[in-house]
C-alpha cells in the first residue's frame, strides 16, 4: 500500500499535466519511492552528470588532466545556456573550468569541450555500461541537438558546420512562430537531447556520493561541483536549511528535470531524480510543483531519521 508520502507526491504530480518520472532513495534506511522510474525520458542537460563522471574517471586513469588549458573557438560555441558563447575567441580556460561551467550554469559550449576531451558521446555510453547503468543513452553532443533543432526550422541550417551554424543563428521568427516551432520539435519532429531513466540517474548520483564511480578524490570533486549549482527554483527552493547538490535539464515549458542529493545534519543524504516532459502549462507552476515535492521528501527524511 502506498505511504502517505507517496500519495502526496502522486497528488502533486497529477496536479500538473505532464509525463512524470520520479525516483527517490533515503540512503539512511534504503527506502525507495519510484513512479514511472524505469521509463526512458529526455534528459536534456541532466546528461551532463554522466559526462562529468566519464571525465573524472578518465582523469583517474591518467588519460586527462583537469589543468589542461583550451583556447575558446567559435566552432565550440553553442546556443542556449552558458557564458562562453558570448566571450571573445582567444579566451583561455582549463578543463576543470569547463566541467564546472557545464554543471553550475549548464554551459553548452563548455559541455562540448568536455565531450571532445573524453572522446565523444560513445565514450560516455561505454563508461555508463562499465558502471552497470544500461538505461543512460547519450545520443549526441550539444551541437548535434542544436543542429537538429535548427534544421527542423530551416533544413539548410542542418548542413552547416558548428562555427557556421553559430554565426548564422536561428532564423528570424515572430514570438508565435518561435513558440510553434519549439512545440512542434518537442511533440512531433524532434529528437531527445539524450535519454535515461530516473532510477539510473539516481543510481549514478548514489555512486558519486558513495565514492563508487571514480576515485574518492574525484567523487568529492564532483560533489563539490554539483553543490555549486546556481539554479535554485526547483529542488532547493523550499529547503534553506539543507544543502542541495543537483543538476537541472530544461526545454521550457515542456521539459523541467532536476536531479540531485539533499544533505543536512538532520538526515542521511536523500537522492531525488525528477524527469518531466510533455508539459504545456505555466512553467512556474511546474517548477514549484517539483520544489514542493522536494520539500515533502526532505521533511519525511528528517522525520524518519529522528524517529
Amino acid at each position: 500500500m502506498p505511504s502517505e508520502l507517496e500519495r502526496s507526491l502522486r497528488r502533486l504530480m497529477l496536479g500538473v499535466r505532464a509525463d512524470w518520472a520520479l525516483y527517490v532513495k533515503f540512503t539512511g534506511s534504503g527506502e525507495e519511492i519510484a513512479f514511472n522510474a524505469d521509463a526512458m525520458m529526455d534528459t536534456m542537460s541532466v546528461i551532463k552528470i554522466p559526462l562529468l563522471a566519464t571525465l573524472f574517471r578518465a582523469c583517474d586513469r591518467g588519460a586527462l588532466d583537469l589543468a589542461k588549458t583550451y583556447t575558446l573557438e567559435t566552432r565550440f560555441k553553442r546556443f542556449g545556456t552558458g557564458v562562453l558563447q558570448v566571450m571573445d575567441d582567444g579566451m583561455v580556460f582549463s578543463l576543470r573550468d569547463a566541467a564546472t561551467l557545464m554543471i553550475i550554469e549548464s554551459d553548452n559550449s563548455a559541455t562540448d569541450y568536455c565531450y571532445d576531451a573524453v572522446g565523444g558521446p560513445d565514450a560516455v555510453n561505454e563508461t555508463m555500461r562499465e558502471l552497470g547503468l544500461a538505461d543512460i543513452d547519450v545520443m549526441g553532443d550539444g551541437f548535434d541537438w542544436f543542429s537538429a533543432f535548427a534544421a527542423s526550422i530551416d533544413p539548410a541550417l542542418g548542413e552547416l558546420s558548428p562555427a557556421a551554424l553559430f554565426r548564422a543563428g536561428y532564423p528570424e521568427l515572430s514570438p508565435a512562430e518561435w513558440e510553434a516551432a519549439r512545440e512542434r520539435y518537442h511533440f512531433e519532429t524532434g529528437r531527445p537531447f539524450s535519454r535515461a531513466t530516473a532510477r539510473c540517474i539516481g543510481q549514478l548520483l548514489e555512486m558519486i556520493w558513495n565514492d563508487e564511480c571514480a576515485s574518492a578524490e574525484s567523487c568529492a570533486a564532483m560533489r563539490e561541483i554539483l553543490g555549486r549549482q546556481i539554479s535554485r527554483s526547483r529542488l532547493p527552493k523550499y529547503l534553506p536549511e539543507a544543502r542541495v547538490a543537483h543538476k537541472t535539464g530544461d526545454f521550457n515549458p515542456f521539459i523541467a528535470n532536476d536531479v540531485g542529493v539533499i544533505e543536512s545534519h538532520e538526515a542521511a543524504p536523500i537522492i531525488i531524480s525528477v524527469l518531466v516532459a510533455g508539459h504545456r502549462g505555466l512553467w512556474e507552476n511546474l517548477e514549484d510543483t517539483i520544489a514542493r515535492m522536494a520539500e515533502k521528501i526532505w521533511e519525511y527524511g528528517v522525520y524518519t531519521q529522528r524517529g
